[in-house]
């Protein structure tokens, strides 16, 4: 207990609200049916989202895509593309939107084997705070569901009041963020289901401590 009231105070020192100032990050464009490989002489439909300067998914007012070798695939405006031959190629995608602008790129080989999609995304949180918050974790999907995985490397500070933990396209706010529950589990491999998600609907897990509005940890879904 005197560990938390000495340490209260820091985290309501900390707290700064909901200010748009601290809450903006760079946009991003991404696809979000990516593919580790694509058959020869087949067509594929790429499909993005973009998120603004709150990780909030806008309408760009320009798309622009782009294959390394237009001998091994083409893709048209719309991001359609067609594999060739075979080979390992690059298509980039770009995107702009008033002053906001952002591009991507995604590599895969092109075979003789049927496409594959990529089905599951990792990362590591790491703390914002003076708080121990650190671990790996994987993003499976499995059906309409995700399934979320912490490795025996996860470690939280059973000390903080009201933990909570978020999927998110903006790491600075809970706005708009998809919200797990409550932490229950601070150390040791643990897992959560999350119904009704894709595997690509969110780019961050944030660590927040709901009574005092703070984010004390976060980690980039790569």
């Amino acid at each position: 207990m005197k560990k938390l009231k000495f340490l209260l105070p820091l985290l309501l020192i900390g707290c700064i609200g909901e200010d748009i100032e601290f809450d903006e990050v760079d946009p991003v464009i991404q696809i979000v049916n990516p593919i580790s490989s694509l058959e020869v002489n087949t067509f594929y439909q790429f499909e993005y989202m973009f998120l603004d300067n709150v990780g909030r998914p806008v309408d760009p007012s320009t798309i622009t895509w782009n294959s390394s070798d237009v001998s091994l695939l083409t893709v048209d405006d719309n991001g359609l593309v067609r594999g060739l031959n075979n080979g390992t190629v690059t298509v980039s995608v770009s995107a702009m939107l008033n002053e906001f602008a952002a591009d991507t790129s995604i590599t895969f080989d092109i075979t003789g084997d049927p496409t594959t999609m990529m089905s599951e995304r990792s990362g590591t949180i790491a703390t914002t705070t003076s708080y121990v918050l650190e671990g790996a974790f994987e993003l499976q999907q499995s059906g309409s569901d995700l399934i979320l995985e912490f490795e025996a490397n996860y470690i939280a500070d059973d000390g903080l009041p009201g933990l909570y933990i978020y999927l998110t396209n903006n790491p600075n706010s809970i706005a708009g963020a998809h919200e797990i529950g409550k932490v229950s589990v601070f150390t040791g491999a643990h897992s959560y289901t999350i119904p009704n998600a894709g595997l690509f609907d969110y780019n961050y897990i944030l660590y927040y401590c709901k009574p005092f509005n703070v984010k004390v940890g976060d980690g980039l879904i790569q």
